[in-house]
């Protein structure tokens, strides 16, 4: 086996001098974003016909099509954000106003969303994931390696002081209220998008969902006004956790939730393209090839009895529901639009440390999918016509113990074994990374020490009692949980100690903890030795064995 995974790796590095200098079709469509907000000016005053242009390919829903794809629907909160925009530059015009901060700035919230629009409209036109991306992907996981590794240099006091002052506000990076405990960040995130996840939530089945290899699909909630994507597998406990420490650290990230047994219900209606419970797991095989049967706990018809414990419940009396041993919910509120990435483009006018400190956040979880489609441009609707735009840090389940198989080509998460007790190590006068990940973004290649120092200040602000917290929310089993705790906070220390800064807030951990379980010891010097209650948790801990790396097809 060994030798046919090397002659696999041959074969790849071959392909990838093929491909040098190729252009793809992503390459040629990015190259026609426009590179500065300058194009937006003449001679300092807005230029209302390129202003025009550009609204009027946002908001005109008669213009389907942009270089022969398909444009994404642009929904009515987003056509009324543009709106807004384009109405307070054309009165800036009117009025003759000479470039200001201000208008820049409305400029170039224009200008992100435009990009973002025309980089959704190209990934939307590509039904498969090549075999070139796969294998772009490959190389990144192998230069990754190499490439995060960082000189230390001699900074004099004045640029320390500077490394250390946090950037201002952006749609990349929200100042958070320090007075807010740090497990809170991600609810008070939650509440401004009036997400409201119910301890026992009932979903309809709304279709299948077409993105990613984990087992999912899309519902509605019985008001009918609030969608959900509902997911089932390994990242269920890891992707709510890595999204609470991102919002933790000042991001704005999606907003998943885990339910445990029977917590959730999924009713079927008959109109839907898939309205049994048997439809839904053949449906499910058939594009991620995962059985979910050893995550359904039950099924059944909705009974006059449940409809008098929740009332919303009457009409759909009599309709095929499931339940599930466990399971995660992630919000899609109807007050945020999610547009495209937020990194195919330059953000110009706007602090890049915290885009390039990010990648020490995903090495501090262990994500291993950093790519592209993994970050979100999204504008928000506070009220009373009140719009912003937020960059998010999408699908960060793919953390925290990840192993990767050539042959087959599948991948598991959430395997606590694989998570390594640290996260960067210093040798010498470097710093490196002990993390493989398949995206190197262009923000991520250029970080530097210094960007990297100041998330590490960010990091070093998590305490025990947040970290538990935000662990607790996961809900992994207890010796596992634990485990986690004294990984992470392992990993939080290396990091510190690699940056040479003093911690603010000591963790105790132990590498080689042991932990019993109903008097039988579940965790020995710091590993899992046993495949923990497997029928609570079907997923496995230990098992390596996980799904395809289709990337969505």
């Amino acid at each position: 086996m060994n030798l046919i995974k090397i002659l696999f790796l041959v074969t790849l590095i071959v392909q990838s001098f093929l491909m040098i200098g190729q252009i793809s079709r992503g390459d040629l469509l990015m190259n026609q974003i426009p590179s500065s907000i300058d194009s937006f000016f003449i001679d300092s005053q807005i230029d209302l016909t390129r202003l025009r242009a550009t609204t009027n390919f946002l908001t005109n829903t008669d213009i389907v099509t942009y270089n022969g794809n398909q444009i994404p629907k642009r929904r009515k909160a987003f056509i009324r954000h543009v709106k807004h925009i384009s109405e307070m530059l054309e009165c800036s015009f009117v009025n003759r106003e000479q470039r200001t901060q201000e208008i820049s700035e409305l400029i170039y919230e224009l200008y992100l969303l435009e990009a973002s629009l025309k980089q959704k409209t190209y990934s939307k036109s590509i039904t498969k994931v090549s075999f070139k991306d796969k294998f772009q992907m490959v190389i990144a996981m192998v230069k990754s390696k190499r490439l995060f590794t960082y000189r230390i240099p001699d900074y004099s006091q004045l640029e320390i002081d500077s490394i250390f002052k946090d950037p201002e506000n952006s749609p990349y990076f929200h100042q958070v209220d320090t007075s807010l405990a740090m497990h809170k960040r991600f609810g008070s995130l939650a509440g401004q998008k009036k997400i409201k996840a119910k301890k026992n939530m009932v979903v309809l089945f709304k279709s299948l969902s077409n993105g990613g290899s984990a087992p999912k699909i899309n519902t509605l909630d019985l008001d009918l006004d609030s969608q959900w994507s509902l997911k089932w597998g390994d990242e269920v406990h890891t992707d709510v956790l890595g999204s609470r420490i991102f919002a933790a650290l000042g991001f704005d990230v999606d907003h998943p939730y885990y339910y445990g047994k029977n917590d959730l219900t999924l009713v079927f209606e008959d109109y839907a393209s898939v309205n049994s419970p048997e439809e839904l797991q053949k449906a499910l095989y058939a594009y991620y090839e995962v059985d979910i049967t050893p995550f359904i706990s039950n099924v059944g018809v909705v009974t006059s009895e449940m409809a008098k414990e929740n009332k919303k419940l009457l009409s759909f009396v009599g309709k095929e529901y499931m339940q599930f041993i466990k399971c995660s919910i992630e919000a899609r509120p109807d007050r945020v639009k999610r547009i495209g990435s937020f990194l195919p483009h330059d953000s110009i006018n706007v602090d890049r440390k915290p885009l390039k400190g990010a990648v020490l956040a995903h090495h501090f979880i262990g994500n291993w999918d950093t790519r592209e489609a993994n970050t979100l441009m999204t504008t928000v609707h506070s009220g009373n016509y009140n719009y912003r735009i937020s960059a998010v840090f999408s699908d960060l389940g793919t953390s925290f113990g990840v192993d990767l198989n050539s042959i087959p080509p599948d991948f598991k998460v959430g395997l606590v074994n694989e998570l390594p007790w640290e996260a960067v190590k210093r040798k010498k006068n470097k710093i490196v990374f002990t993390n493989r990940i398949n995206g190197l973004l262009p923000f991520y290649k250029n970080a530097t020490y210094a960007d990297l120092l100041w998330m590490a200040t960010k990091i070093a602000v998590i305490d025990e009692y947040n970290l538990r917290k935000m662990i607790k929310k996961a809900h992994w089993p207890s010796p596992i949980s634990e485990l986690y705790f004294h990984k992470i906070a392992s990993r939080r220390a290396s990091i510190l100690e690699a940056f040479n800064l003093v911690d603010p807030n000591p963790i105790t951990f132990d590498q080689q903890i042991n932990i019993s379980y109903k008097g039988n010891v579940v965790v020995r010097k710091g590993k899992l030795i046993v495949d923990f209650e497997l029928e609570m948790n079907p997923e496995s801990f230990t098992k390596k064995k996980g799904r395809r790396r289709n990337y969505g097809h």
